[in-house]
């Protein structure tokens, strides 16, 4: 009755197919529902029942193994991220400086070449400032992927639990 996370459940009027990896983890609600789907069908209902809770067991585990590599792949763009910062300060600081000359030491149609360097330091300090963003971006998803995981290896449980009984 299981092949790749499907169920099929042959109910008295029809049947029924249930791909465990988008229903699980579900509400009680749901789960009773599946349940009461599954006792109805009284040929494969040990086998099915069993497949939900292998399903559920095995998801769970899953889960909660990734978190570690979720963990350490947050870390390491944290740190991607962070170690941009003293870069970024310091091309700000280039900036600040070099608009502060250039408007204090250059006339107006003088200075073309600074107004040039300062032009390619923005066009530095944009692109910096974007890595760090998509380096934060990043370390936010797994952050999330990591809380998730837990959450969603718990209802899991909760779920395996159930069936179980």
């Amino acid at each position: 009755m299981e092949d790749n996370n499907i169920i099929n459940i042959k109910l008295k009027n029809g049947h029924m197919t249930i791909v465990l990896d988008k229903f699980f983890p579900t509400s009680a609600k749901n789960l009773r529902i599946l349940l009461d789907a599954v006792d109805e069908d009284v040929e494969h209902r040990d086998e099915l029942r069993a497949a939900i809770v292998r399903h559920c067991g095995h998801r769970a585990s899953y889960l909660m193994d990734g978190r570690k590599e979720w963990a350490n792949k947050a870390v390491d763009h944290h740190t991607k991220a962070s170690e941009l910062q003293p870069k970024i300060d310091q091309l700000q600081s280039q900036v600040k400086h070099l608009q502060e000359y250039i408007k204090t030491y250059c006339t107006r149609n003088g200075g073309q070449g600074y107004r040039k360097q300062l032009k390619a330091l923005k066009e530095q300090l944009k692109e910096l400032k974007e890595e760090q963003r998509h380096e934060m971006a990043v370390y936010r998803n797994y952050q999330q992927r990591f809380v998730t995981a837990e959450n969603e290896a718990k209802k899991l449980e909760k779920n395996k639990e159930a069936v179980d009984l």
